[in-house]
């Protein structure tokens, strides 16, 4: 895998999860099947190993490939002289190695998070979670020890996975590591831009461009000055493998002493894994099935912090890494984080007795004899008596690294130097304030540079351009994405429907740094007055396909918008418009619903027509990752507009869930919104439905002022959770808020999988509708 999804992805490539019961301590009571599964799983293990392991192997011996450095490029990558010096010092300060940097004793700590979503905007979730602590002591011409103090993963609602991750332990510095952390962690002298260019390589200034920034100044105690200057790295174009980024650097040594950087643009996996087929045809099969696509791995910030040890060595403090992966129209983000404290830095401590292993006496050139012995790595573990002890290597072969591993896996999950609790955020420990003040420094001004990038086709279901509805029918889209560089891309969108047979589109140009990103966008576009769900995602889409369930209300919009993004740890959205608005008439009963028992869709508002200016804001809160423990989704929102329709509206959503002893946990929501002026048919609100008062249709009641209440109590097991519901609510004329009458309600049971990522409930209409409705949708609020 490229190095950089290595990075991205570190939980998918270093994590095996298997789901079953707990292993027992004796593993002789096994009996004879279970080893012969086991023996078979290891095999199947060890054969991918070989497999990858020759791969890499074969990767890491061929040439690198790089553009060359001409002299209009060499005038062109610096815009001072001061930068090009600096640039020079540090180059060389990568390649050299302090000789009087002898020892360390430092404690070690790692997380790896990963989330899951069908949203882009959802409750956090997380899916898999691994922290250790380990002490690691390093001593020159020896290698590493690490000593195992802490170890523990959570796949929340599986609670019998057995969940391992193996060689994360970190090691906070041994010579040949990359300072800045980036690929795979080892010093190569010349660009190989297969990889992400580094940007202190030889022959980086073909690709990048570097501007000497600010500088600060600071005093140690002893009275000594230190100096940093920045160095502002710049991609010549928008490319997956190349990144912008601030590195600050001693101006003494020319050491990195801290860096903020991200990709340039994010990463189109299915187009790298077709550049790679070309380059290597043994290399990852390219052949993507079009439903799993869009498929893109961006890192949004990568953050690398160094301290001064005995005034003399740097040495690394925190590393955090966040992305995100979107697979067809899941989405996953994904954290890396690393923390040292150091006991001691060159101190009189000595490593124990290092074990002989086969693996030991490896040329550090040698990489067939490093291949080989790759694949025994299972056979340097020993048996310590109370803990298992492997030798292994890392950087080509050319660091020891002994791994001393407790058994008792239980007193790792439970040691004290681990945070209280696996679902803790470690602010502190990683030092997430001082990375934010980092990633500021990656502001709209850092860009890749203006280089229009070759525009790409979207299409096809993973694409999310296909839909159904009982407006359009079958709705087929195809779009044209491009990179422009200094952050802008263009899109263009054209949809068809095969009921309305009316042209949807929309044409605009965004401008991104990764955590913010504004719009400017002209559209046709059928509109969705729901305030709650996605009535044109996919699940509803099959939900109308299937059983002539469509919970969308729709009108028709053209016009303009302005729009803004920002990530403020809460999610802002910001939307100025202007458009027209109008009718959007039922104009199909075809679903499979009708064929079979002549189920009819239900029909459409009538939507008042007219021009309408304004402005929309939304700001969305997920708190809490613990499934048991305290969690608060939020959504405020606020809407307003002038000419033609005159209105204003608002409103306030809030899911409160917590553990109700061992084996409940339960959900409220609590939802109110009201309005000004006279609010347009499609901008009312409306209840009913799967998202609000379920056992209702969607408008069962509306109106320009409401209420909504949700309880539910579902058991522990967050995997597949049954539940128990109570919706009731109430829509209507503003001036009826303090005696609205009697409500519309409904009851049920459902069942969460995968805490709410997948729901099904049946519901029990209590007023006005009595029915029964089942419902099956995703991103549920419990």
């Amino acid at each position: 895998m490229i190095a950089f999804v290595a990075a991205a992805l570190a939980f998918q490539t270093s994590v095996s999860i298997g789901v079953g019961k707990k292993p027992k301590a004796d593993s002789t009571k096994r009996d004879s099947a279970q080893v012969a599964r086991d023996s078979a799983r290891a095999a199947r293990r060890d054969s991918i190993r070989d497999h990858w392991d020759s791969v890499r192997a074969a990767r890491a011996n061929r040439p690198p490939r790089r553009d060359s450095v001409t002299p209009a490029l060499l005038a062109s990558a610096f815009r001072s002289a001061a930068a090009g010096s600096l640039l020079g010092r540090a180059r060389m300060a990568r390649l050299e190695q302090d000789s009087t940097l002898t020892s360390y004793d430092a404690t070690s700590y790692t997380r790896i998070s990963a989330g899951l979503g069908f949203k882009k905007l959802a409750r956090d979730r997380l899916i898999f979670r691994h922290e250790n602590v380990a002490r690691v002591r390093w001593q020159r011409g020896k290698g590493a020890w690490i000593d195992v103090k802490g170890s523990r993963s959570i796949v929340p609602g599986v609670p019998s996975a057995n969940a391992q991750v193996d060689g994360a332990y970190a090691i906070p510095y041994y010579p040949g590591n990359d300072a800045i952390w980036v690929g795979a962690g080892i010093v190569k002298r010349e660009v190989d831009d297969r990889e992400i260019v580094h940007p202190l390589a030889e022959g980086a200034e073909a690709y990048y461009q570097y501007t000497v920034g600010d500088s600060i100044t600071f005093h140690l105690p002893d009275g000594k000055e230190i100096r940093l200057v920045e160095l502002e790295v710049t991609a010549r174009r928008p490319r997956w493998n190349l990144i912008v980024g601030s590195f600050w650097f001693d101006a003494a040594s020319a050491q990195l002493v801290r860096a903020a950087y991200r990709l340039s643009t994010p990463m189109d996996i299915v187009q790298v894994a077709k550049e790679a087929q070309k380059d290597d045809p043994d290399g990852d099969d390219d052949d993507i099935p079009r439903w799993l696509r869009p498929m893109q791995a961006n890192i949004k910030g990568m953050t690398v912090e160094y301290g001064l040890h005995q005034g003399r060595w740097w040495l690394p403090r925190v590393q955090r890494a966040q992305g995100e992966v979107q697979v067809s129209f899941m989405r996953s983000p994904v954290t890396l984080e690393n923390s040292f404290k150091y006991a001691s830095v060159n101190g009189i401590d000595t490593l124990p007795t290092f074990p002989r292993a086969e693996r030991d006496s490896l040329a550090p050139g040698d990489s067939a004899a490093r291949d080989s012995t790759r694949r025994r790595r299972r056979s340097n573990t020993i048996d310590d008596g109370d803990a298992h002890i492997n030798v292994g290597s890392q950087n080509e072969g050319t660091l020891r690294v002994v791994t001393r591993t407790p058994k008792d896996s239980a007193k790792l999950a439970n040691a004290p130097e681990l945070p209280a609790s696996i679902y803790d955020a470690g602010d502190d420990l990683f030092g997430k304030a001082e990375a934010e003040r980092l990633m500021k420094e990656l502001d709209f001004g850092l860009q890749a540079n203006w280089a229009p990038q070759p525009p790409t086709l979207h299409y096809g279901l993973g694409e999310g351009l296909l839909r159904y509805n009982r407006v359009e029918g079958l709705s087929a889209g195809a779009s044209v994405e491009q990179e422009f560089g200094r952050g802008y891309a263009g899109r263009a969108l054209l949809r068809l429907g095969t009921a309305d047979l009316r042209p949807n589109g929309e044409i605009g140009i965004t401008r991104g740094n990764g955590r913010r990103t504004l719009g400017l966008i002209a559209f046709r576009r059928l509109g969705v007055a729901n305030d709650w769900g996605d009535p044109l995602a996919f699940g509803p889409s099959l939900s109308a396909f299937l059983f002539a369930r469509d919970e969308g209300v729709y009108y028709r919009t053209w016009g303009a918008e302005a729009t803004g993004t920002f990530d403020l740890g809460s999610t802002l959205t910001m939307r100025l418009f202007a458009e027209r608005q109008g009718d959007a008439r039922v104009e199909t009963q075809f679903s499979l619903a009708k064929v079979i028992n002549d189920v009819r869709f239900l029909p459409n508002i009538d939507a008042t027509g007219g021009d309408v200016a304004g402005a929309a804001l939304r700001l969305q809160s997920s708190r809490g990752l613990d499934p048991h423990g305290f969690r608060l989704l939020s959504d405020l929102r606020a809407e307003g507009g002038v000419g033609e329709l005159q209105y204003a509206r608002g409103a306030f959503d809030a899911t409160l869930s917590h553990g109700l002893g061992r084996r409940l946990d339960g959900a409220l929501t609590l939802s109110a919104g009201t309005s000004a002026g006279t609010v347009p048919t499609q901008r009312l609100w409306y209840l009913g439905g799967s998202q609000t008062i379920r056992g209702q249709t969607i408008g069962a009641a509306a109106g320009d002022a409401f209420w909504m209440a949700r309880a539910e109590l579902g058991t522990s097991m967050v995997a597949l959770r049954p539940v128990v519901f109570y919706d009731v609510g109430w829509a209507g004329s503003r001036s009826l808020w303090s005696h609205p009458g009697r409500p519309i309600s409904g009851a049920g049971v459902g069942l969460s999988i995968m805490d709410g990522l997948l729901r099904f409930d049946l519901a029990k209409g209590i007023r006005p509708d009595k029915g029964v409705r089942a419902d099956f949708y995703l991103e549920a609020r419990f």
